[in-house]
């Protein structure tokens, strides 16, 4: 006898009363909910960065950002986001 043979045949053993009491002991399958809250805060970051975001078109004083005012923006809005200050 295999155990899967051996398992049918005690089951066949069983009354209506030992059923009950076995299945009140097993655990029932519960609806899971996956928590997404980690990835809604990601996703609410990014798209929180790419709206405030310097284009390098854009002026300040009415001329062209120098490519360090752009990186130094780019990188003080970005460290403001990690920061989470606007969510």
């Amino acid at each position: 006898m295999n155990s899967i043979e051996t398992i049918e045949a005690l089951i066949a053993g069983l009354t209506s009363t030992e059923i009950k009491a076995i299945m009140a002991k097993v655990k029932t399958n519960t609806i899971k909910k996956v928590d997404t809250s980690h990835r809604a805060r990601r996703m609410a970051m990014t798209d929180l960065y790419f709206a405030v975001e310097p284009k390098p078109h854009h002026r300040v004083n009415d001329r062209p950002m120098s490519p360090e005012e752009y990186s130094g923006m780019r990188e003080s809005i970005r460290q403001q986001v990690l920061s989470g200050v606007d969510l």
